[in-house]
């Protein structure tokens, strides 16, 4: 369960990194949501205090239950937050509304989609492997 573990916090770890460098690279961009920067912001504050506290747990240096629900708690935040982010690909109900083309990573929300949601199962296989100690 261990390397499991560690395999979700890389990925985490991918999700952190590359949202705030999507939604800064598409920023201002014709059919596009732009969000604030204290969202990306929080979303990257918890993600890192949740993933710190379980490498933390991973590593054998705490085991505290307090910090177990903060680190859960944290993930929980940054996955809503992450989630929200992806409402920025909302089709436009205005007739003079313009669709958002994409980003030059990939054509459409695909990629956030998978990572986000991939985030949020991951959040909750935290939550199991922490609170039945597994981990």
């Amino acid at each position: 369960m261990t390397v499991f573990a560690w395999i979700l916090v890389a990925l985490a770890t991918l999700v952190l990194v590359l949202t705030p460098l999507r939604l800064r690279a598409s920023r201002n961009q014709e059919g596009m949501v732009d969000f604030s920067d204290w969202a990306l912001n929080l979303h990257s504050i918890t993600l890192v205090i949740g993933l710190g506290l379980i490498v933390l747990r991973l590593l054998d240096i705490h085991e505290s239950t307090m910090a177990t629900w903060l680190a859960i708690l944290a993930l929980i935040i940054a996955s809503l937050i992450g989630l929200s982010f992806l409402a920025r690909w909302r089709r436009p109900r205005s007739r003079h509304a313009v669709d958002f083309a994409g980003d030059s990573w990939t054509r459409g929300p695909w990629l956030s989609q998978v990572a986000h949601v991939g985030l949020t199962i991951g959040t909750v296989l935290f939550a199991w492997l922490l609170l039945a100690d597994k981990i």
